[in-house]
């Protein structure tokens, strides 16, 4: 069975979150810092760990494979419990409520995000939208308090972006509810008042996570540049056939299963024509406006606000919640017309103009796709799909109308059967597994862990947190920034491996770190990457690797150049950021003779005399030579005497003034305690830790608490004392209560870059594999440069740049060199290939510059598109007997699904 490489996150990152943070909840720690990932990152701090939300509690108490599940099944129950709730309150009859419910709870959003904290958001949107619904139409101050409550729960459930996306539909979906006519003063209020009070009681994590986005690389990546990203219009089909574009391995869509299909089942689909005629109820209003937003923004038409400033943060894929939410709503609105027997008289007409619709567009899909060479492999087909697709909607279409014309309940009670039959396929989308392997322990994963002792480990995949090995790559979602550009680039790897140079043009700043990065950075030795696993067999690349396991099921080869992760180092010198990752890389010092400290003028002169660090284990050992060494008080030394997760004690020694380095990741909240009082932690090579040492022993203890935690508690017990008097009745709320003011740490707001001072065209806009494309630069500046310019392939791990010869280049080649303002060019790419849509970017730097190293650019890229199609003779013919087949199944259906008018009775 080949796994699902889309399913990757949750067996890498979510999973051995949870199963790690229960462990040290139990060992009596609180999971303040991950060492096992990036040479250490913080845990608490990442939004996406969701520590303070009550699904995480549950793993503290409950067996691993339990704490796993359990909460998956809370999700789907919640979901639907709320959607239900919702459409309930809106005065929706019960059939017309579970159509709705069942079809937000079993939508191949949740089902396919279920692992991810995003489903975790998932149940707060029908939640909040009733909770707003209810507190319109009462004023009760513990409505006010339920609001705060399920916002706050939303915003730590650990997808904030999804958290404040639903923050912003509901917020729309108060003020269109709010009784303007009556006063909506009052009611506007209590909502703000709600959701405030639920943003003050998050403030635990809330303000340790803002001192993590500040220093990540997703906020250096998103404050300068994000290429806008949407999902392909022709992706609507899936509302149809969610596995229209395959699944795992197989899928021919540009993006995952879990990002492209947005299905409700098929019933929501056949009812929006009569949601439609319900288009004066304010419900229709509103959620068909959300649906075309979210719409618009997902399929692409809005994607140019993605570089805007704010939003550049977030993602335009994920907006799927929204979206199907929407859908099943309105899906329900038009089951409940009815159901109530008031569709009017129009509604056979829009109901059988709906289903003729569907049909043919889905028909229309199949036909357009049958020439695609990647559609071959899709498993079931996509003929298979549409005739399952057609036959779910007739029977939908069918007993709509049959309820439409007799009214009996009965049919009601058989299209909720027919909304379930038509989400079932869904089931099969998540893998089921054994127990018994879940996470089991290797041979070679036993040998390390008995024998890596403190040093860092080189291995496949992010598994470091599960086995307590420590790893100088990681994937959070965040990446510590300082460590990212010591050890990367980050991305995917792939183009590494296959020897090109990565494209980071296209990243977002959440990619991860992959082992090929670290395995090839100039740096590796530095990172203390001690041990490497390769596979079984494998004769490693650098002779100064040695074996010390060879196992069927891997081999592991030691490192003796790698520097152990605490060393005592008798120079220091000052440098910035760019000088300090210029040396590093270019290897023109030796870290265990000199230290790079940051944001520092002068560091105290030492006169230790010179020092040599002995690499004979993976604790730090430093012995001198020269003449100085037969008069020195002590040989430098230093040892790790205590390694814990947020707390680490180093017993250290030197002759004369030095510094020790501990090589872990230097982060706002480290402190360090010199015998016992407290001394400055500086920020060394870049990304690590230094501390100053006198002559003697010394003890050294780091210890680590989020800069923002304890101000976060005392808010969030604050907001949680106020939302308790909100609970109590009224009599007992009568005492009056002081409101502190909250200081939160403000965030300094980055320039974005200038917009470029020309705009890149490709035409024409579609060719053929093989023909020529033409490339122009078409000023907008009329001042400035010389630049050179790159023409980069966007959407490619692999880095690629079109040269002025019209071809592509691995290494960066300008299409024009020294460009100045003003200036028009006039290129070619000639013969365009693979098939595929292209975006092409233009980079601006200057002169001499890495493209791809984003502190080089001058200017925002700009870009263009090409849709470069296979030749015809390397199509697949279309299946013209499978689509007429599939035409006259759908006039079959069309014929039973139009049935005859027949006159509605009377009621006795």
């Amino acid at each position: 069975m080949r796994p699902n490489q889309a399913l990757g996150d949750v067996t890498s990152v979510f999973h051995p979150w949870t199963l790690w943070a229960a462990h040290e909840v139990r060992a009596g720690r609180v999971p303040l810092w991950n060492p096992y990932a990036y040479a250490g990152a913080p845990f608490f701090s990442n939004p996406q760990t969701a520590c303070v939300f009550p699904l995480t509690w549950l793993a503290w108490a409950l067996p691993p494979t339990w704490a796993l599940t359990v909460p998956a099944l809370l999700k789907l129950i919640a979901a639907g419990l709320a959607t239900y709730w919702f459409l309930r309150g809106l005065a929706l009859l019960p059939l017309a409520a579970f159509v709705g419910a069942a079809g937000f709870m079993l939508s191949t959003t949740l089902i396919a995000w279920l692992p991810w904290t995003l489903a975790s958001t998932m149940p707060f949107l029908p939640l909040l939208a009733g909770l707003v619904d209810r507190l319109r139409a009462r004023g009760d101050r513990r409505l006010v308090a339920l609001l705060a409550l399920a916002v706050a729960l939303d915003l730590v459930a650990g997808y904030p972006q999804a958290a404040l996306q639903a923050l912003a539909a509901i917020v729309a979906w108060a003020v269109a509810r709010a009784p303007w006519r009556a006063g909506a003063g009052p009611f506007l209020a209590r909502v703000a008042a709600g959701v405030t009070l639920g943003g003050a009681l998050t403030a635990v994590q809330a303000l340790p996570a803002l001192d993590y986005a500040r220093e990540s690389a997703v906020y250096a990546f998103r404050s300068t540049w994000t290429p806008p990203l949407s999902v392909p219009p022709r992706a609507l089909v899936t509302v149809l056939m969610p596995y229209f574009f395959g699944t795992a391995e197989g899928t021919w869509s540009t993006w995952q299963f879990n990002i492209t299909s947005t299905y409700v089942g098929l019933v929501p689909l056949a009812a929006l024509p009569l949601a439609a005629l319900a288009w004066r109820r304010p419900p229709t209003r509103f959620f068909a406006g959300l649906a075309v937003i979210a719409g618009l923004i997902h399929y692409g038409a809005l994607a140019a606000v993605a570089p805007a400033p704010v939003i550049a943060f977030g993602s335009n894929l994920r907006l799927m919640p929204i979206l199907v939410f929407a859908l099943a709503t309105l899906g329900a609105l038009g089951v409940d017309s009815v159901a109530r027997g008031d569709a009017g008289p129009r509604a056979l007409a829009w109901l059988r103009g709906g289903f003729m619709a569907l049909a043919g567009a889905g028909l229309v899909a199949v036909t357009l796709a049958s020439v695609e060479p990647a559609t071959l492999a899709v498993r079931p087909s996509l003929a298979a799909q549409y005739v399952g697709m057609l036959v779910g909607l007739t029977a939908a279409a069918w007993l709509l109308r049959r309820w439409l014309v007799d009214g009996r309940a009965r049919w009601g009670v058989a299209l909720a059967a027919v909304q379930v039959a038509t989400l079932a396929p869904l089931a099969t989308y998540l893998p089921v597994r054994d127990a018994r392997w879940l996470y089991p322990t290797p041979p070679a994963i036993a040998w390390l862990r008995d024998h890596a002792g403190s040093a860092r480990v080189l291995i496949a995949d992010q598994v470091g947190l599960l086995y307590g090995l420590r790893q100088a790559h990681g994937y959070d979602g965040l990446s510590p920034r300082r460590i990212a550009e010591l050890a990367g680039p980050i991305g995917t790897g792939r183009a590494l491996a296959a020897g090109y140079r990565e494209n980071t043009i296209a990243l977002h700043g959440s990619e991860p770190l992959p082992p090929i990065a670290v395995l090839l950075a100039p740096t590796r030795e530095l990172l203390g990457v001690r041990f490497l696993v390769l596979p079984p067999g494998m004769t490693a690349a650098e002779p100064r690797l040695r074996p010390v396991y060879d196992g069927a099921d891997a081999r592991v080869v030691e490192d003796p150049a790698a520097l152990p992760r605490a060393f005592v180092v008798p120079r220091a010198r000052c440098v910035d950021d760019r000088g300090a990752l210029a040396l590093l890389r270019a290897r023109s010092l030796a870290p265990a003779a000199e230290v790079l400290l940051a944001d520092c003028a002068s560091p105290p002169r030492s006169t230790a005399p010179e020092v040599r660090t002995a690499m004979t284990a993976p604790e730090a050992r430093t012995a001198m030579t020269g003449p100085e060494a037969r008069t020195a008080m002590a040989a430098p030394e230093a040892r790790i005497m205590v390694d814990e997760p947020a707390r680490v004690v180093v017993s250290a020694s030197t002759g004369a003034p030095a510094w020790l380095v501990l090589t872990d990741t230097w982060f706002p909240g480290w402190r360090a305690r010199l015998d016992g009082a407290d001394v400055a932690v500086q920020r060394a090579d870049h990304a690590f830790r230094a501390v100053a040492l006198p002559p003697g022993r010394h003890e050294v203890e780091f210890a680590f608490t989020p800069r923002g935690l304890r101000p976060g508690v005392a808010i969030s017990l604050a907001a949680l004392a106020i939302l308790g008097v909100l609970l109590l009745p009224r009599r007992r709320a009568a005492a009056a209560i002081t409101t502190a003011v909250l200081l939160l740490a403000s965030t300094r707001a980055e320039a974005a870059l200038p917009a470029p001072p020309f705009v890149l065209t490709a035409t024409p806009s579609s060719v053929s594999a093989g023909d020529t494309v033409e490339i122009g630069l078409r000023p907008r500046a009329a001042t400035g440069g010389p630049w050179d310019v790159y023409v980069v392939w966007l959407f490619s791990e692999r880095a690629a740049f079109l040269g002025p010869d019209g071809a592509w280049a691995q290494q960066p080649v300008p299409f024009r060199a020294r460009l100045a303002a003003g200036e028009r060019v006039r290129g070619a790419w000639s013969r365009a290939g693979p098939p595929a849509d292209v975006t092409l970017a233009l980079v601006v730097v200057r002169p001499g510059a890495d493209p791809l190293d984003r502190a080089e650019w001058t200017h925002q890229p700009a870009l263009a598109t090409v849709r470069v199609t296979a030749p015809p003779g390397a199509r697949p013919p279309r299946p013209w007997t499978t689509l007429t087949g599939l035409l006259l199944a759908a006039v079959a259906a069309t014929a039973l699904a139009w049935g005859r008018d027949l006159p509605r009775p009377r009621p006795l």
